[in-house]
């Protein structure tokens, strides 16, 4: 049975290809200005965080609870992708919801406008 897509009430932190197709030649013009920032949130989260390298993004590994979170530029929109994976449902929305605010600490930091 399909399941119902997510609500995303913040495209920097949720895009899917589907639901991002219309939007993104917006986006394509203003791409090196978008990829700048993407870069800087990128940086300042690793700040915060355990990580490790994965080429073009960055790997979380969690202890508590267990699990990865993976976060990576998106590439079509100008916002930061989180995924996360906790072996569970609960530690995976745990976790994803502990990224994404990282991320938007990182955001709210560095004024850079959250649009809804």
């Amino acid at each position: 049975m399909p399941k119902p897509r997510e609500k995303k009430d913040n495209h920097l932190l949720y895009a899917d290809a589907v639901a991002s197709r219309g939007k993104s030649g917006v986006w394509f013009g203003e791409r090196e200005e978008f990829k700048t920032t993407q870069n800087e949130v990128i940086e300042a989260v690793k700040e915060k965080i355990n990580w490790v390298p994965i080429e073009n993004a960055i790997m979380a590994v969690s202890l508590d609870p267990p699990g990865i979170v993976v976060m990576a530029p998106n590439p079509s929109l100008p916002g930061i992708m989180v995924l996360a994976d906790g072996a569970t449902a609960a530690n995976t929305e745990h976790l994803k919801k502990q990224y994404t605010e990282v991320v938007q600490e990182v955001l709210r930091a560095a004024d850079i406008k959250v649009e809804k």
